[in-house]
């Protein structure tokens, strides 16, 4: 059985049915189209085929466990298996010894998931069981087995304590469970189990290891820690190296491996030999257990393939356990896919296996390069857009075997005259924690019911927190190691905890068929109040920038169009496509204004469209404008930033986003309830701030003499003079709070850290437009005066002592489109105005004192270090931030009055936002008030 995507039907399940006369029947399983995911199928002891699936019959019923069977007249009617809540699914089924059907699936109970089973024997259905009762985790990925004695084995993959490991439990003959046990520790991530019984009665279970260096953190801008200064940033969890040819952003950052243990009674152990063996298997194999009858046993999976410029597919290999151990693996050719899992059931000598294929590997040759290259030979118009990248077909399922080795091995050693030698647990590795609020604030979704509230106008809105701008394995900007659809939501939900989010693929590599499944499991995870996906994908042009265009509260059948289109090669054109759509209400928000690689083109504006700006992204950094903190390395193209496009008129609010990779960067919206509607009101109404990192909160309200009050992201007549209201939150100490009125810093909230007689002086060393490879490690030093002591620095900073900073950086030249990359570290230097101050760059030397740098900034003039004159590049002194140090307090509420006659900088209106800095660099910005003078 398979499902089979119809072009203006849907997906309807069919099957392939071999009858004893040998007669082969393609038939439907399903009458009509409905929403349906992942079939399973089996053949029980009588011959009776069963299929088990996922099915909504509309966007507004619930998602739950459905079979039918195929009797001598044909399929049944599907009937609903499972009676548990929305979303039911992820089903697994198999034949116990006394030949009744077990079924366990994956289902949502109270704020959470579990796994539940049921029994199907002469009578019917039994009762439904939780196997994962008494559990505090989330749950995913069941998977069970029958055992000979009569029992039966569950296994799931749960998330606890910022890691996932598998777990375990058995259910005995008469029906008596036994406790839940780990099979994996660590912090790394153990997912995808899969289970099976050799004939001598020995239990395996296969998995996927999954390491995600600084997963949720909040990119490769963060600071470092004051521990880490010094350590090689090539070892630092989700820094990464730029290459000579690739920025560092499109650099992989994850690593996976095949695991397969024997299930001891105490314990777990690992047959000798390499899985996977010189394959690639990332991000992630998806391994499948068989059992044979000559007592072996075979795991198959998917392995990646890499094509030039970030073209890819995945294959399908296999393996079997002989008795000396695994065999090396074989891959078959003709099973190039995208990251689906591959069936595979025992027939005599070995397995068969089933796996999809699209044909991407020969779609693939024909053409010349990947993302960004030259054009492809062909189109496929689709909904108003072009694929451009041309390798996604429809697929078709295909065969293969395997031979089996058996009998499997066996260890040589026993231990008590019975059981082996094992381990208590398979130790999956550790991983440091990025997600420095999770300290703080728990993941629990319980705790979701007591987020933080707020008044606005009268009306209670609490805090969601979301994210806009993410991809998938659809996407082909890096090297295929994003995850697929399924395992993006699961991240979703437990490692970044979004509330809301809207995965963003780019329109331009998007089939019909994946932009209707991108819709199609939004649905299957939209859970009112608890869990709410947004439509959306990513209008991708090389001219005038990117849009992430997100459909409000609609049902399906949203539109998508690309910048390779006719019609639609600008923003305008986008707009007015979408305005051809009125019953899909959308905003689109541009990304990295200011970046080299592609810039926003500020004009391009449309009040109804341009609500929200992607100020900050975890992929890069911050683009709200030259000199800006924690300011991204391609963050050269002056005129393009956040800040340009509010100068030239335009409103909007600000949101964070994450793009590629596995970081995370949020946008807090103040929303009365978690529903899509609600929640897409505020982003209209830009009730939002943007975030670098979760738990941080902002308020920002604005009143004045005799008129009502103006909340963050509203347009407001102010007489008089105009007050704001300021409330940050975070989870370590506040260290700054600014406000920015038209573009400059006008109130700022910052501890004291000069003594008597003594200046204090933040500050940026700042280096790059280099036409080549150019390194700009070095050093500087303050005599008579001192650095600021911060318990977090730059990320480029290798010694810091009371009187000097050093630091390593090598920028690149990556020629069109990227251009030169810059850098830089952030320090105060604190002490008489007569101090010294030296910088020393290789040939370029600075020596001046701390009071003329000082004038400099506060003359509006940088201080540039001179170098010879054949010199690369350019390397300044410039005000900024500089270090960060407490306020002495998480939460700081306070005021600032505005009482300066100015007149507003564009469009008869003046624009106030406020920043807010962590101790640990993470920031917060919120949406602009925009002030207009009233009557006094």
């Amino acid at each position: 059985v398979w499902l089979e995507w119809v072009p203006e039907r849907g997906e309807v399940l069919r099957s392939r049915w071999l009858d004893t006369d040998g007669h082969v029947a393609v038939e439907e399983v399903t009458a009509e189209p409905v929403d349906l995911f992942r079939p399973t199928a089996l053949v029980d002891a009588t011959g009776v085929g069963w299929v088990f699936v996922g099915r909504r019959d509309t966007p507004h019923t619930p998602v739950s466990v459905w079979c039918a069977r195929r009797e001598s007249s044909g399929w049944t009617a599907l009937e609903q298996v499972s009676d548990t809540e929305h979303p039911s699914f992820n089903q697994e089924v198999v034949l116990d010894v006394d030949g009744r059907v077990v079924l366990c699936w994956q289902a949502r109970h109270e704020s959470r998931f579990a796994i539940f089973s049921r029994t199907h024997a002469s009578t019917g259905w039994g009762p439904t069981s939780r196997v994962t009762a008494g559990f505090d985790a989330n749950v995913w990925d069941p998977a069970l087995v029958a055992r000979p004695d009569g029992g039966m084995v569950f296994a799931w993959s749960e998330y606890t304590g910022g890691s996932y490991r598998v777990g375990l439990r058995e259910r005995a003959a008469d029906g008596q469970w036994g406790p839940p046990r780990a099979l994996t520790s660590g912090s790394d991530y153990a997912l995808h189990p899969s289970l099976a019984v050799t004939a001598d009665g020995r239990l395996w279970c296969a998995f996927d290891q999954i390491v995600v260096p600084a997963h949720g953190g909040s990119g490769p801008t963060r600071l470092r820690a004051a521990s880490e200064v010094g350590v090689d940033p090539s070892v630092i969890p989700g820094v990464r190296a730029s290459g000579m040819s690739v920025p560092s952003e499109l650099i992989p950052d994850v690593a996976a491996t095949l695991r397969v243990v024997e299930v001891l009674a105490d314990g777990v152990r690992e047959a000798p030999g390499q899985l996977g063996g010189t394959l690639d298997v990332v991000p992630s194999g998806l391994p499948k257990l068989a059992a044979t009858a000559d007592n072996g046993l075979v795991v198959a999976y998917r392995v990646h393939r890499r094509l030039p410029l970030m073209t890819y597919y995945w294959e399908v290999a296999a393996q079997a356990l002989g008795a000396q151990g695994w065999e090396p693996p074989v891959s078959f050719s003709g099973t190039d896919g995208t990251l689906e899992e591959v069936c595979l059931a025992p027939v005599p000598g070995g397995v068969v296996i089933a796996a999809q294929m699209d044909r991407r590997l020969e779609r693939a040759l024909t053409w010349t390069e990947g993302f960004g290259g030259r054009e492809c030979p062909y189109l496929y118009e689709h909904h108003g857009s072009v694929i451009w990248h041309g390798v996604h077909g429809l697929g078709q399922v295909v065969l293969a075997s395997r031979s089996s080795a058996g009998p499997v091995w066996v260890p040589s050693h026993p231990v008590d005259g019975a059981e082996r030698a094992g381990q208590p647990v398979l130790h999956a590795g550790d991983r440091a924690e990025s997600r420095r609020w999770l300290a703080e604030e728990s993941a629990d979704t319980e705790s979701r019911a007591e987020r933080p509230s707020t008044q606005v106008h009268g009306e209670t809105m609490r805090l969601y927190w979301g994210d806009l701008h993410r991809h998938s394995l659809v996407s082909r900007c890096t090297s295929g190691d994003e995850p697929s659809l399924e395992d993006f939501y699961r991240y979703a939900w437990d490692v970044n905890d979004y509330d809301f989010w809207a995965v963003t693929d780019h329109a331009e590599n998007s089939s019909d068929y994946q932009w209707w499944s991108i819709q199609k499991i939004a649905d299957l995870f939209h859970i009112p109040e608890a869990f709410v996906p947004f439509y959306g994908f990513e209008w991708t042009s090389a001219d005038s920038g990117h849009q992430n265009v997100i459909f409000g509260d609609v049902e399906r059948g949203a539109p998508t169009f690309s910048a390779f289109a006719s019609g639609t090669t600008d923003p305008a054109g986008l707009w007015a496509a979408l305005r051809e759509h009125p019953a899909y209400p959308a905003i689109t928000i541009p990304h990295h204004p200011g970046a080299a690689m592609v810039y926003n083109d500020w004009d391009y504006h449309d009040p109804t469209y341009s609500r929200l700006v992607e100020i900050f992204q975890a992929c890069r950094g911050n683009y709200e404008a030259p000199g800006c903190f924690r300011q991204y390395s391609d963050g050269t193209a002056t005129g393009t930033f956040t800040l340009d496009g509010l100068l030239r008129g335009h409103r909007f609010g600000f949101v964070g986003s994450s793009d590629h990779g596995h970081g995370a960067s949020y946008v807090g919206a103040w929303a009365p309830t978690l529903r899509r509607s609600d929640v897409f009101g505020a982003l209209q109404a830009r009730r939002t701030f943007a975030a670098t990192t979760r738990g941080l909160t902002l308020e920002v309200r604005m009143t004045g003499s005799g008129s009502g009050e103006a909340f963050m992201g509203e347009e407001a007549e102010i007489a008089g003079e105009r007050t704001l209201r300021i409330r940050a939150t975070g989870y370590a100490d506040v260290a700054r709070v600014e406000v920015v009125r038209d573009g400059q810093l006008v109130h700022q909230v910052s501890p004291d850290v000069a003594g008597d007689g003594e200046v204090a002086v933040p500050l940026r060393v700042e280096w790059g437009a280099a036409l080549g490879v150019e390194v700009w490690d070095g050093t500087l030093r303050i005599e008579e005066g001192r650095v600021l002591a911060t318990p977090w620095w730059s990320p480029e900073v290798t010694e810091v002592t009371a009187g000097s900073v050093s630091w390593r950086n090598t920028t690149h030249s990556f020629g069109e489109p990227y251009g030169a990359q810059r850098g830089g570290v952030e320090l105060t230097l604190v002490g008489p105005p007569s101090a010294m101050v030296e910088v020393t760059i290789g040939p370029r030397r600075l020596r001046t004192t701390l009071g003329a740098v000082q004038t400099a900034f506060e003359g509006g003039q940088n201080v540039a270090i001179a170098g010879p004159p054949d010199a690369d590049g350019v390397v300044s002194l410039q005000p900024s931030v500089g270090g960060l140090t407490s306020v002495g307090s998480r939460d700081v509420e306070t005021t600032w009055t505005d009482d300066a006659r100015v007149e507003p900088a564009v469009g008869g209106a003046s624009f106030y936002y406020v920043r807010v800095y962590l101790v640990d660099g993470e920031m917060a910005w919120s949406s602009p008030i925009w002030a207009t003078a009233g009557a006094d």
